[in-house]
């Protein structure tokens, strides 16, 4: 799947670059963050169903997916958010968090001090499903964000 951190106080996104299906990997090389018409999002799930969330993002009406995501307004406000009964639930953070099937080693890394950075690269060590280079999103340069979907400062 992926790990996707924001770490609160630093206004930081991490994500992994590693695409995978049950039995392979995919790439290593996925671009997370993606432009909606009113900001950016950073998904978790199956790649048919955030397809179908990215798609279907405006109208707000979905079909039973399982995807979870982070949301950046316009406004550069982050939101958790998942679908149920077909609609997009948003609950704006004001805490360090993390989806994906990394998230509980990056909560735990963040929750010992470690940035958004390094709680991916942990999660990386140890989520097989986490991987590839990691990428670094600051919210308080989201302009830089618009040149494929998102700007991206790599880290090794």
């Amino acid at each position: 799947m992926t790990t996707i951190a924001y770490h609160h106080s630093t206004q930081i996104i991490c994500v992994d670059s590693l695409t995978t299906t049950s039995h392979s990997i995919v790439t290593d090389q996925a671009q997370k963050c993606q432009r909606v018409y009113n900001g950016f999002v950073f998904a978790s799930g199956n790649c048919t169903e955030i397809y179908h969330l990215l798609s279907n993002w405006q109208k707000n009406c979905f079909e039973a997916i399982s995807c979870t995501f982070f949301f950046i307004n316009k406004q550069d406000q982050v939101f958790y958010g998942e679908i149920r009964h077909g609609k997009r639930f948003l609950e704006p953070l004001q805490v360090n968090w993390a989806i994906g099937s990394g998230a509980n080693w990056a909560i735990a890394a963040m929750d010992f001090g470690k940035s958004a950075l390094e709680a991916v690269q942990y999660a990386c060590k140890r989520d097989k499903s986490t991987g590839g280079k990691v990428h670094t999103f600051s919210l308080s340069n989201t302009a830089k964000w618009l040149s494929l979907g998102a700007a991206l400062k790599i880290q090794a």
